[in-house]
């Protein structure tokens, strides 16, 4: 895809090739040197795999509010344990990865959380809760055995793949390429975030939602330009406008809609756990901000 030019604030010319550096050589823990491949590694891998839109299909006993339910319990689950974010995208993307190829029985469910979230610790934070704490959350629903059998299922089921490009990954690297602060950091997590319970948001890759998340959260705390030729060449989009760009991917402005959606819902739905975790101070409160009224035209 040629990304050789962009129209700036003002309308002018910006050529990629004049655009910064967003790495820090200096920091090895940046691995500098390796990001642009590790990037490209991830780029593909979303490529290739299948979409999850539609996996119900396969589900006779569990419905798809009934994952938005579970969800939004693991991510209270998740906070109470203090993991990191990467866990939890992982132990999403894990959970729907699982569901899409193994029918399970309803009163499974909470035990292919709960080892999706065990497998994901385990790969991604510094610690993982002990087998014990995580039946002793689900009311002793299930006994260790059942537990380390799950996550067998899980490992092998998914063919040992556990270094799945999460929303997590991308929307790191867009916000370093948006030069952001922390309200707009979090506003964007926020979104996000708030998009894991949707069963609708599975028919988009998470690279595309990680975009559309940052722009909407741009146009919601007013920051001109809504898009830079920092985002355009590490979001992989041509043009600045959001709106346009997703239509370079064949995909209407739906992405951006569904987003502000989900944000306009946020504060009424009945799944809150993300609206009351984003309202404290910790995170800059930013489920207080108010939602826009609509994208602009």
């Amino acid at each position: 895809m040629a990304r050789s030019k962009f129209l700036g604030e003002h309308g002018e010319v910006v050529k990629q090739e004049n655009v910064p550096n967003i790495d820090d050589g200096s920091n090895q823990l940046e691995v500098a040197e390796y990001v642009d491949e590790i990037y490209e590694y991830y780029w593909i891998t979303e490529a290739q795999f299948s979409s999850l839109a539609n996996y119900m299909s396969i589900q006779g006993d569990v419905t798809s509010p009934m994952r938005g339910i579970l969800i939004n319990w693991l991510i209270e689950v998740h906070l109470k344990f203090d993991l990191m974010h990467e866990t939890l995208y992982l132990m999403v993307t894990l959970l729907d990865r699982y569901l899409s190829q193994v029918p399970i029985q309803k009163n499974e469910m909470q035990l292919v959380g709960l080892a999706a979230l065990l497998l994901a610790s385990k790969y991604e934070d510094f610690w993982h809760p002990r087998i014990k704490d995580l039946i002793s959350v689900s009311a002793e629903s299930y006994t260790r055995e059942q537990m380390l059998r799950m996550e067998s299922s899980i490992l092998k089921k998914l063919k040992f793949r556990l270094n799945i490009p999460t929303p997590y990954v991308f929307m790191l690297r867009f916000l370093k390429a948006a030069q952001s602060d922390k309200v707009l950091e979090h506003l964007a997590f926020y979104l996000i975030e708030l998009s894991l319970v949707e069963y609708e948001a599975l028919e988009f890759r998470s690279s595309l939602l990680c975009a559309s998340a940052i722009y909407v959260a741009r146009l919601t705390l007013q920051i001109s330009p809504t898009w830079t030729p920092l985002l355009m060449k590490h979001a992989r989009y041509e043009v600045p406008h959001m709106r346009q760009m997703i239509i370079l991917y064949s995909i209407s402005s739906v992405f951006c809609k569904m987003i502000l959606r989900f944000h306009k819902a946020a504060r009424k739905g009945q799944l809150k756990v993300t609206y009351e975790k984003y309202a404290g101070p910790d995170l800059s409160g930013v489920a207080m901000i108010r939602p826009l009224e609509k994208l602009p035209a």
